[in-house]
C-alpha cells in the first residue's frame, strides 16, 4: 500500500468518477490502481454504493483492512446513520464510536434503552439532549418517548426547556412544551413576550412579578427608546426590588450603542456581568474618558486584566493620564506580541517590530518520516490530483493521528507542497504560530499582484484580507453563502462582474481563484474609495458598508479607540487580524519590516 506506482500519474480522477458512477472498480481499474496508496478511496465509493448490503462485522474488518483512509474511516458514519434509521441496535453499538451528531448520539440511546443497557449517565444524557432550546432531529422521537414513559420529563425538566426556548427565541416550542403544566408556566411565557414586545409596560407592570425578564425588558427599550428607559428609571416608575436590574441591561445595550446617556449608568457601582464589563471599558475608550477606562478595567475579573488586550488599553490609559512610567512598562510588554495590540505598543514606543521565529521546525529526520507514511501520501496524491474537499478530509484525519511535533513537521510538508491552507493552519495548531513562512505563505501572487496593480491598492491588504476570508482555499462555501477565496456573495459577484464587465457563469464564477480575486478586489477597492481608509474599508467588507456608515465617529479619532468600540465581535477581530496580517505580508513580499502606522493612518476621520 505505500507503493506510488505509474498509475498515480495517470488521472485518479477519472477511475473514482468510474466508481462514482457504477459503483463498482472494474480489472482494469483495480489491475491499475490496486498498489497505490490511493486505491482504497475507490474501495470506498464502491462500498458507500452498497452499504446497505454490508454488515457491520465485514465493515468494521474492511476499516482494519485500510486503517490510513479518511474516506474508509468515513463509511462508519454513513453506515451507523443507515443502522440507527432501520432500529439494528445491535449492529449500531457495535459500530459507535463517540461523536458529536445529536442524531447518533440520540440512536445510540435508544439502542442502550432498547436492550437494557442504559446507565443512569445515559438518562442524563437523554434529558440534556431533550431539553435543548430547538426542536431536535426527528431521529429523537423515539428517545424522548422511551424517556417520557420511564418518567425523565419531571415538571422541573419540563420548566427548564422551556427557558432554554424562550432564550432561542422559539415562542411555540415554549407555548406546546407548557400545555400539560399549570396556569403558572403560561404566565411565564406571556410575560417573557410582553417583555419582548412591549418592554415598557412589562417594566412598569410586570416586572416585579417575572423578575427573571427584566434584563431583556430593559435592554430592548434602551434600544429602542433610551430616552424612555432613562425616565422610568429617574422617575422610579421601575419596582425598586428590580431597578438595578434594569439599570444593568440599559448600561449594557447603551454601552453597546455608544449611547452618550449611558456614562452616568456606567459610573455606577453595577453587579458584574462579562458583557457590561467589556462594554464599561469599550465604551470608555470610544469617548477617550481614559481615567474611566483605568476604572473599568479596574472592574475586570485578575484573569482578563492579564489578557494583552486590556493590558494595552491600561497602558493607553496611563499614558494618557500622565503616569508615563507605569505606561512605558505595560507598553514593552505587549510589544512583544506580534498581533494588533503588539504592533500599537511597539509603535507607542518606537520599537522594532521582531518577525523573527522563536519557535523551531522539526528536524528534518523527522519530516522525512511524516512525509513517509502512507495517510500523509494519500492527503498529498488528492491534493495533487485536485480533489480538494477529499483531500482536507483526509488531512484532518492524518493530523488527528499525529503528535505535535508530527503536527509541525506535517506543516513543513504542506507548505514544500504549496498546500498553503493545509500549511497555515497546522502550523497554528501544532505551536509554530510565529513562523510566518508556513502561517502566512505567499499564495496565489501572480492573480493578487494583478489585482492590486489594477485597483492601485496594496498587495500586502489583499493578501492578508484573502487569508482572513478563506485561508486560502479557493473552493469553499460559508454557512451564509460566500464563495471562494475572498468569500464573495453571489449577489454580490453578479453586479460587480456586471461592472467590470466579466461573463458570470454562476457561482462556478466565485470558485475560480483568478475571477474571484478580481472580483473581491474590486469590491474592497470600492469600499477604500468611499470611507477613505483601510480599517474603515476592511470592516465594510465584512458587515457591509451600511453597518461601517453607522459607526464612523463625527469626529476625527484614532484608529484603535475605534476599532475597539466596533459593535460586532467578529468584525472588530476581522479588522484587527487583516491589518496585522498586512503587516507581516509586507515583510514576507519585501524583507523589509512597515509599521502599522504605516499602513493604516493612526487617525480615523469621517468621510463627507
Amino acid at each position: 500500500m505505500g507503493t506510488v506506482t505509474t498509475a498515480t500519474a495517470d488521472s485518479f480522477t477519472r477511475a473514482w468518477v468510474s466508481v462514482e458512477r457504477t459503483g463498482k472498480i472494474s480489472n482494469a481499474l483495480k489491475n491499475a490502481w490496486q498498489n497505490s496508496p490511493l486505491y482504497p478511496e475507490l474501495i470506498a465509493e464502491s462500498t458507500e454504493k452498497r452499504l446497505g448490503s454490508i454488515s457491520a462485522q465485514d465493515l468494521e474488518t474492511l476499516m482494519a483492512k485500510y486503517p490510513d483512509s479518511a474516506a474508509i474511516a468515513n463509511l462508519r458514519w454513513k453506515k451507523l446513520f443507515r443502522l440507527g434509521r432501520a432500529n439494528w441496535h445491535k449492529d449500531f453499538l457495535f459500530l459507535y464510536r463517540p461523536t458529536d451528531s445529536v442524531e447518533l448520539n440520540c440512536y445510540k440511546l435508544e439502542a442502550r434503552y432498547r436492550l437494557k443497557q442504559d446507565k443512569d449517565a445515559d438518562h442524563r444524557e437523554a434529558v440534556r439532549l431533550w431539553t435543548h432550546g430547538k426542536s431536535q432531529p426527528k431521529a429523537c422521537d423515539t428517545l424522548f418517548a422511551l424517556i417520557q414513559k420511564r418518567g425523565l420529563i419531571t415538571k422541573e425538566v419540563r420548566l427548564r426547556r422551556i427557558d432554554n426556548a424562550l432564550e432561542k427565541r422559539q415562542l411555540q416550542l415554549a407555548r406546546w412544551l407548557a400545555k400539560p403544566l399549570d396556569q403558572s408556566a403560561t404566565k411565564h411565557i406571556n410575560a417573557w413576550a410582553q417583555a419582548r414586545r412591549q418592554p415598557a409596560a412589562f417594566l412598569t407592570k410586570q416586572a416585579a412579578q417575572f423578575p427573571e425578564w427584566v434584563d431583556m425588558a430593559a435592554s430592548r427599550l434602551a434600544s429602542r427608546n433610551p430616552d424612555r428607559l432613562l425616565g422610568l428609571i429617574q422617575d422610579r416608575q421601575i419596582p425598586d426590588a428590580v431597578r438595578n436590574q434594569a439599570i444593568l441591561g440599559a448600561a449594557r445595550t447603551m454601552a453597546i450603542n455608544l449611547d452618550p446617556a449611558a456614562a452616568p449608568l456606567l459610573r455606577m457601582d453595577l453587579p458584574s456581568h462579562p458583557i457590561l464589563n467589556h462594554w464599561r471599558v469599550r465604551y470608555f475608550i470610544h469617548f477617550q474618558e481614559w481615567a474611566d477606562v483605568l476604572t473599568a478595567i479596574s472592574k475586570l475579573a485578575p484573569e482578563e486584566r492579564n489578557e494583552i488586550e486590556w493590558n494595552y488599553w491600561a497602558s493607553r490609559a496611563l499614558a494618557m493620564t500622565g503616569s508615563s512610567d507605569l505606561a512605558f512598562e505595560g507598553f514593552r510588554k505587549v510589544a512583544e506580541s506580534n498581533s494588533w495590540y503588539g504592533f500599537l505598543a511597539a509603535d507607542y514606543l518606537g520599537m522594532t517590530y521582531n518577525l523573527t521565529p522563536k519557535t523551531k521546525r522539526p528536524p528534518e529526520t523527522l519530516i522525512v518520516k511524516v512525509n513517509e507514511r502512507t495517510d500523509v501520501t494519500v492527503a498529498r496524491l488528492l491534493f495533487e490530483e485536485g480533489l480538494t474537499v477529499m483531500a482536507r478530509r483526509q488531512w484532518d484525519f492524518v493530523t488527528g493521528r499525529l503528535n505535535e511535533e508530527e503536527q509541525k513537521a506535517a506543516a513543513v510538508l504542506a507548505n514544500r507542497w504549496n498546500w498553503h491552507s493545509r500549511s497555515a493552519v497546522t502550523a497554528h495548531q501544532s505551536g509554530l504560530t510565529d513562523d510566518y513562512e508556513l502561517r502566512y505563505p505567499l499564495a496565489f501572487e501572480k492573480p493578487l499582484k494583478n489585482a492590486a496593480k489594477r485597483h492601485d491598492i496594496s498587495l500586502s491588504w489583499l493578501s492578508g484580507l484573502m487569508r482572513s476570508e478563506s485561508l486560502f482555499m479557493h473552493d469553499i462555501r460559508s454557512p451564509a453563502g460566500a464563495l471562494g477565496l475572498m468569500q464573495v456573495m453571489p449577489r454580490t459577484g453578479r453586479q460587480t462582474a456586471k461592472e467590470l464587465n466579466l461573463r458570470w457563469r454562476g457561482n462556478n464564477t466565485l470558485i475560480n481563484p483568478s475571477t474571484n480575486i478580481r472580483i473581491g478586489s474590486y469590491y474592497l477597492a470600492k469600499q477604500l474609495d468611499r470611507f477613505g481608509h483601510p480599517a474603515l474599508a476592511t470592516a465594510a467588507y465584512n458587515a457591509g458598508p451600511h453597518r461601517v456608515k453607522q459607526w464612523m465617529p463625527n469626529e476625527s479619532m484614532p484608529l484603535d479607540a475605534w476599532v475597539a468600540s466596533i459593535p460586532f465581535t467578529e468584525t472588530r477581530n476581522y479588522v484587527q487580524r487583516v491589518l496585522s496580517a498586512q503587516v507581516i505580508y509586507e515583510w514576507r513580499y519585501t524583507g523589509a519590516m512597515t509599521r502599522l502606522e504605516s499602513v493604516a493612518a493612526s487617525q480615523i476621520t469621517k468621510k463627507e
